[in-house]
């Protein structure tokens, strides 16, 4: 019966999908600005939500007929529609990409290999497909909040509200339905990847809704207690108000790091999930004491040290190849997945692969920072940029404790859907 179920829903999501495309009549929506007018969805940007809200739909044993299909559409886009861009920042992904590449070549497990190959190339492809969706300033609001909305209801459907309130909708949307849904963590994470938008819109008109829209947001995520998710939309935040606001976001900065440090040390849940010893206070902490040994890694470090002695440390520059951490994880541990991705791209890829991953997040982030001085009248250009930046840090601190990658839909390709609005911002502005 799930296999069935989730067999429908894939099928619907295929012929919803070339239905956009192929459909002669743009879809009519409400205004974002003006609710009393209608006006078209353009086909970009109706794909592009249409991607944010089946990002959780997981399809189950289907899963990688999903990632082909999807792969296998956006490229038939990028050859017959997307503009392609091209700037410093798609070069270090490409740059890292190809080297990625490169050492799929010398991996025992190819098809393996080639599985996280085709994760690794869907952000540039979602990169470009932000890019060519936002034509205007009322595309980029319209984007906004039919995002926020999504975040909201799949809070309400399979985040922590549904789990503590409602626990027989929670188990029949995640479980019984043959994994139709993913949840828990890889929600926390989409959480932290697009945290950013209501902060966003809270930015462009000053209404509280956006605040109350972010607060059960990121409600949903401590609820569930996943800490990767706690953290993410705390640097997902920071690093958009300090982008932002600059030196203005220190008082900000000062109070979010007072709710972080409460929620740690007086939320009885999180605050047994954080620590090795229950007993463990603010009172108790000391510098010796602050270290990952004291920290409960519910035994992922048995599983990263055997990753790199056994791939990393014999080959710490190249890397032992693509997918070789990830199939071995999967045949010698009960958890089949690393739970660090830079671990796995250490174990894979090596030091060389590491580094060119590190360098596409600093091109990121300078070309942000001086792009959003230079149009510091530009307001578009400074919220889409800290937005991309805000995303990033969610999402790649994320990577630290989970298995983004492996998840690419569901978080790691937004930060570069972000990165694509920011650059069609500043083509925009020229």
């Amino acid at each position: 019966m799930g296999f069935l179920l989730n067999l429908v829903v894939g099928l619907w999501m295929v012929i919803y999908t070339i239905r956009i495309y192929a459909n002669k009549k743009l879809r009519v929506v409400q205004h974002p600005i003006a609710p009393n007018i209608k006006c078209y969805l353009n086909r970009d940007l109706h794909f592009l939500i249409f991607c944010i809200a089946t990002a959780m739909i997981f399809l189950g044993p289907l899963s990688l007929v999903k990632y082909g299909f999807w792969i296998l559409f956006m490229l038939y886009l990028l050859f017959t529609r997307f503009k392609i861009k091209v700037d410093i920042i798609v070069v270090a992904y490409l740059v890292f990409l190809i080297w990625a590449t490169i050492t799929l070549f010398y991996s025992s497990v190819e098809f393996q290999g080639l599985m996280l190959l085709i994760k690794y190339s869907l952000p540039l492809l979602y990169l470009w497909l932000g890019y060519n969706a936002i034509q205007d300033y009322e595309d980029f609001l319209f984007f906004l909040k039919k995002s926020t909305l999504i975040m909201a209801i799949y809070a309400a459907l399979i985040g922590g509200f549904s789990a503590k309130i409602l626990p027989w909708l929670y188990g029949l949307l995640c479980f019984k339905t043959g994994g139709l849904l993913i949840a828990y963590a890889s929600l926390a994470d989409f959480f932290s990847a697009l945290f950013v938008i209501p902060l966003a819109l809270y930015v462009i008109n000053k209404s509280k809704k956006w605040w109350i829209a972010a607060i059960w947001i990121a409600l949903s995520t401590v609820l569930e207690v996943v800490r990767t998710g706690i953290g993410g939309i705390f640097l997902a935040t920071a690093f958009f108000l300090i982008s932002y606001y600059r030196l203005r976001a220190l008082p900000w900065l000062f109070g979010l790091s007072l709710l972080g440090a409460g929620a740690i040390f007086f939320i009885p849940a999180v605050h047994e999930k954080m620590f090795m010893d229950s007993q463990t206070t603010i009172s108790s902490m000391d510098s010796s004491s602050i270290n990952f040994e004291n920290i409960q890694s519910n035994g992922r470090e048995l599983i990263w040290n055997t990753n790199l002695e056994l791939f990393y440390k014999p080959n710490p520059i190249t890397g032992a190849g693509l997918g070789e951490s990830m199939e071995y994880t999967k045949e010698n541990f009960a958890v089949k997945l690393i739970h660090n991705d830079y671990v796995q791209i250490l174990c894979d890829t090596g030091l060389v692969g590491i580094s060119l991953f590190a360098v596409f997040f600093v091109m990121a982030i300078l070309k942000v920072t001086i792009l959003s001085t230079q149009y510091k009248h530009n307001k578009l250009i400074r919220l889409s940029g800290a937005m991309a930046l805000g995303s990033c840090a969610g999402v790649f601190f994320s990577m630290m404790f989970d298995n983004v990658i492996s998840y690419a839909q569901q978080s790691f390709v937004i930060p570069f859907i972000f990165i694509g609005i920011f650059l069609k911002m500043i083509d925009l502005r020229k």
